[in-house]
């Protein structure tokens, strides 16, 4: 019985992270619709302003990627997928739409988006979340305040009612709330309450 108590408080932390993760996914892909208007705002492409490189995608024909540097590693955006990873080789993050999850990426090489080998992916436990996401969410967070203080947050609520319009399209939190989640995410993922219950 003891040992069955143990094994059970060892694992609360990884079921609380993967519920968490679950909630990051979902933001993820509402937040790539974002990017994706960002691309063809009428002020221009968002990301390139940002200091994004666009480049054309060897993977998947007619798409691009954008790329910039940050924290000693890169951050890639693509239709497909989006990741951080370190320039160092070692393990990054990686979120990959069609399969709706986050992943640690192991390869030294970032991602070629629509090749994603099983062996190239392990699942993020507690104990990679530094590592490997903190960096992207700390990119994310920071494009989202330039976005605020360039165009206002009432551009980035028009995203939200656009993706909310979307038939099927499964919204998350509005993006001011989803702001604050990713901060307290990135500062104290043990006790942050999961998306559907957090209102701060």
């Amino acid at each position: 019985m003891a040992s069955s108590i143990i094994s059970e408080k060892a694992s609360a932390p990884a079921r609380r992270t993967a519920g968490l993760l679950r909630d990051l996914s979902v933001g993820l892909k509402q937040q790539m619709f974002f990017w994706g208007r960002d691309v063809v705002s009428p002020r221009g492409n968002l990301l390139v302003e940002q200091g994004f490189e666009k480049t054309r995608s060897t993977g998947l024909q007619g798409t691009s990627c954008y790329g910039m540097d940050w924290q000693d590693g890169r951050v890639e955006l693509h239709g497909a997928c989006a990741g951080w990873y370190p320039e160092n080789g070692e393990s990054g993050f990686i979120y990959i739409r069609p399969l709706g999850k986050c992943f640690t990426w192991l390869e030294s090489q970032t991602p070629i988006p629509g090749q994603w080998p099983e062996e190239s992916l392990a699942p993020l436990g507690p104990n990679e979340l530094h590592q490997a996401c903190y960096p992207f969410i700390d990119w994310w967070l920071h494009s989202e305040q330039w976005i605020e203080k360039s165009l206002g947050s009432a551009y980035r609520a028009d995203c939200y009612r656009q993706h909310k319009r979307l038939p099927k399209s499964k919204s998350w939190l509005p993006p001011i709330t989803a702001a604050r989640w990713l901060e307290q995410f990135r500062k104290n993922p043990m006790n942050l309450e999961r998306a559907k219950r957090f209102d701060v």
